[in-house]
């Protein structure tokens, strides 16, 4: 699951410049709103306001202002799969083509991040999911398959309780089973099956907090057609039951 470790939205001077030969531990998402100088191969190349840069964990990156003051949104982002397709240019300056939806998007985590919802871990994931969907769309080189699948995996997080097949998940997509298991091996470096179920189990943590149904109801809520496999899926994953779950939680 796609996590945020931290985020903001900063404001510098024209003397501003960042050096970091090793980068990150996560990834570094920037959203630039005034014109910048980024390091590349052949020294600092000058960008226009409103362009994006994605870091890859550890990857060097060098930039500045450009002789006035400097404004980014910047987020710090976890996650245990590939955040792109393979191919996207990471490290290089993308035009941001309607500026203003990313800007949005980007208060509307910002918001959420700071909230400490009961589903905030959901909710961020599905908005900063979609804000890479959208960034992803802009690039020359986008994978044309990346985005169904991405598309797909939100959908499973947001609809736990869906009776989620890995055939009826490739048929959507106009692809054969295996190849369909493949290349969601690839993008997210997990399986198919491994994210419905951990998206049923997430789904039955909030439930378990929010509401007062039984573990019989939450269960069915989630998607389960036995209460018991419900409850072994759920102590495989968190290492507790349902019951002890909530009594620890409430």
């Amino acid at each position: 699951m796609i996590e945020i470790t931290r985020m903001g939205e900063t404001t510098h001077d024209e003397n501003f410049c960042v050096l970091r030969e090793k980068g990150h531990p996560v990834y570094l998402l920037l959203l630039v709103k005034t014109p910048a100088l980024f390091e590349t191969e052949d020294g600092f190349s000058g960008t226009p306001a409103d362009v994006a840069v994605l870091f890859r964990p550890g990857q060097r990156h060098s930039y500045r202002a450009a002789g006035g003051a400097y404004t980014d949104c910047w987020m710090h982002i976890s996650s245990p799969s590939p955040l792109m397709f393979e191919g996207f240019p990471f490290g290089k300056p993308i035009p941001l083509q309607g500026a203003d939806r990313f800007y949005r998007l980007f208060r509307l985590i910002l918001d959420e991040f700071f909230s400490n919802g009961k589903n905030a871990k959901a909710v961020l994931h599905s908005l900063t999911a979609a804000l890479l969907e959208m960034l992803s769309s802009g690039t020359e080189s986008r994978d044309p398959l990346f985005g169904g699948f991405l598309a797909l995996r939100e959908e499973v997080f947001r609809n736990a309780a869906a009776q989620w097949t890995a055939g009826a998940a490739a048929k959507r997509l106009g692809i054969c089973c295996g190849y369909f298991h493949t290349m969601y091996k690839k993008y997210f470096d997990t399986t198919f099956l491994t994210d419905v179920i951990r998206a049923r189990v997430q789904t039955a943590e909030e439930l378990l907090v929010s509401s007062s149904d039984s573990v019989e109801r939450i269960a069915e809520r989630c998607g389960y057609m036995s209460v018991e496999h419900f409850i072994r899926q759920f102590r495989s994953i968190t290492g507790t039951t349902p019951a002890r779950y909530r009594k620890a939680m409430t």
